[in-house]
């Protein structure tokens, strides 16, 4: 309900919602998620027909509207309450579901796209409308502060969209799937997630560069692989990279992932496959990487490359 009201931007009559929608409207309403927009004084629309507005009038009995097929009714008060989500709630719930700092400041880039912050030292940009986020796609992405490889937030379309309209720019997050109201908390679910699947800037492997690995990190090239290169996703081209940099030393996993900055706490993390994932070689290609390349001193918790 939440990210529907936010999506349109514009006030909602709280006569025109379902009972679900009410009641939904009743949480947000303590949660001090939306604000009371001020009430048509004019005209209303037909309890009875539904097609018409008429003048909103008082008579000795109070109230009423004259509709031009209907004839007078009593005004129901309720029928002119409207709605709206607060807009700065939304930044200041998400923006503490993202750990962000609230001294931070947060700024509008286009009407109905903001920069809320950072997290994990990634732009977030929260937009009512992914088709905003592509419109001004260059303003947002490349203009006077650039902000790649963002995580932008939108509610779920309401017609089909491409899977990835953002690749290679963006990690795309929707609200809906991504936060969930918990009390007067919002929550991120799933915090792994956006580490686990990033997408690359580049979908094309190139040469190996620092032993089996691409100059960027992004890709390495593991001998008895059948699939060919393998793709790291962001965070695991940064946990390879500190490996790398550090492969004459044996480190600690609190070392590696701060130098890598990452906030899991063991290497293996980033590395994970998700049941519905087995199997794939995209998601397992990383891991047999892993396997293959990485050595762990249990005794004393150190990894190293096996190069």
């Amino acid at each position: 309900m939440a990210a529907l009201m936010f999506l349109r931007g514009s006030a909602s009559f709280e006569s025109s919602l379902h009972d679900e929608e009410k009641a939904a409207l009743q949480l947000l309403k303590q949660a001090k998620a939306v604000v009371a927009v001020v009430a048509n004084s004019r005209d209303a629309e037909c309890a009875f027909c539904g097609m018409y507005r008429g003048p909103i009038f008082r008579s000795d009995e109070g109230l009423m509207v004259q509709c031009p097929d209907c004839g007078p009714f009593a005004l129901d008060p309720a029928s002119q309450r409207s709605w709206r989500l607060d807009d700065e709630w939304l930044i200041r719930k998400l923006r503490g579901a993202l750990e962000i700092s609230p001294h931070a400041a947060f700024t509008q880039i286009v009407d109905g796209v903001w920069d809320i912050g950072r997290h994990k030292k990634r732009p977030v940009v929260l937009a009512r409308r992914i088709d905003l986020v592509e419109r001004h796609g260059l303003r947002i992405f490349h203009g006077p502060e650039p902000r790649s490889q963002s995580w932008v937030i939108t509610p779920r379309p309401l017609v089909r969209a491409p899977l990835e309209p953002l690749a290679g720019t963006a990690t795309w997050w929707q609200l809906e799937d991504r936060f969930a109201l918990h009390g007067l908390a919002l929550r991120l679910l799933d915090p792994d997630h956006g580490e686990k699947t990033d997408d690359l800037q580049d979908n094309t492997p190139g040469e190996a560069f620092h032993g089996p690995f691409t100059e960027d990190f992004t890709w390495v090239h593991l001998e008895g692989w059948p699939y060919g290169p393998i793709r790291l996703t962001e965070a695991q081209a940064h946990l390879f990279s500190a490996l790398w940099k550090h492969r004459n030393q044996p480190q600690s996993a609190e070392f590696l992932m701060r130098e890598a900055g990452l906030a899991s706490e063991r290497p293996i993390d980033v590395f994970k496959v998700k049941a519905a994932n087995r199997g794939d070689p995209v998601y397992e290609g990383p891991l047999q990487a892993y396997e293959l390349l990485v050595s762990r001193q249990r005794r004393h918790g150190l990894y190293r490359l096996k190069l």
